[in-house]
């Protein structure tokens, strides 16, 4: 897989769903890439009252990238997921 030719599929942020995905590309003999980015969620009425004792949550953003000759059956991969989800 040449860096260049990699192309963002999805990004998502529950852990079940990238775990899913991960499993289907492996299964589909996709070879992918995760960009892992930590978010800050601060509770802005917390912060302000109590300071930052431990209200704010981090939280994670997958982001999966494939080869672009790949990036159609992951995308057809992805959507399939997310009906199964929200079925």
């Amino acid at each position: 897989m040449r860096l260049f030719q990699r192309e963002k599929v999805i990004t998502v942020s529950d852990s079940r769903q990238k775990e899913m995905i991960q499993e289907a590309f492996v299964q589909h003999k996709i070879e992918y890439k995760i960009k892992i980015k930590e978010i800050m969620q601060k509770n802005a009425i917390d912060t302000a009252r109590l300071g930052s004792l431990g209200n704010n949550k981090v939280k994670f953003q997958y982001s999966f990238y494939v080869d672009r000759e790949d990036r159609q059956l992951a995308d057809d991969i992805v959507k399939s997921i997310r009906f199964s989800l929200s079925s």
